[in-house]
């Protein structure tokens, strides 16, 4: 895949200056726009998302994304695969589900930035509205403790399904998610479900209804 090593000699060639770009805020704007630029190249439907290192000794993780879309997958692994050695990046196919779900639990995540707001996952709680046995997709309700200031923004939707593709994964979130509809938090909210266990709760509804099994009298 010519074009997605065009793409990482780019890259290689201009990591100090992308990584002033995060670090300092050095000209940000126009070198992120000019690797989504240069990411077009291999596919405009792919996405990219820079990680931040939890420690000093941990690097940058570039990740991309292509929203579940099966038909980006081979470009999406190979973009991963393809890699070249960088100082300061790390590559990864695909937003993961959460695998440790401690902090979430106790409140100490950090909040999502969304642009003019900020969401805390281990705040947003939800409930099973449909579930889809054939096609093994859901409809939840979301519950927002700010929601009634927050609805205004143009683009909450949007950052919402990005949180919760952030908990799931993109796949899980292409394959098993049809629809989210948001409420406000009531004061008193009584059964519900913390959005962190939504991987969790995916896999019993999977699991109870593959046991079932249809007899016909």
């Amino acid at each position: 895949m010519k074009k997605i090593t065009t793409f990482w000699n780019y890259f290689q060639k201009n990591e100090q200056e992308i990584t002033n770009a995060i670090l300092l805020w050095i000209n940000t704007e126009e070198v992120l726009s000019q690797i989504t630029k240069k990411l077009d190249y291999v596919s405009r439907r792919i996405g990219y998302v820079i990680k931040s290192p939890k420690t000093i000794n941990d690097k940058f993780i570039i990740i991309f994304t292509g929203n579940g879309y099966r038909k980006l997958f081979a470009k999406i692994i190979a973009l991963e695969n393809q890699v070249p050695a960088l100082v300061n990046f790390n590559a990864q196919a695909f937003i993961k589900p959460l695998e440790d779900t401690s902090e979430y639990k106790n409140g100490t995540n950090e909040p999502c930035n969304c642009g003019n707001y900020e969401i805390k996952i281990s705040e947003l709680q939800m409930a099973l509205l449909d579930y889809n046995i054939a096609t093994k997709q859901i409809k939840i309700n979301l519950y927002l403790p700010h929601y009634n200031e927050l609805k205004h923004f143009e683009n909450l939707e949007a950052n919402i399904d990005w949180i919760v593709m952030q908990v799931i994964g993109e796949i899980a979130f292409r394959k098993h998610i049809r629809e989210i509809i948001l409420h406000q938090m009531a004061l008193e909210p009584i059964g519900l479900l913390s959005l962190f266990e939504l991987p969790d709760f995916i896999d019993y509804l999977y699991k109870i209804n593959s046991r079932k099994k249809t007899r016909l009298i």
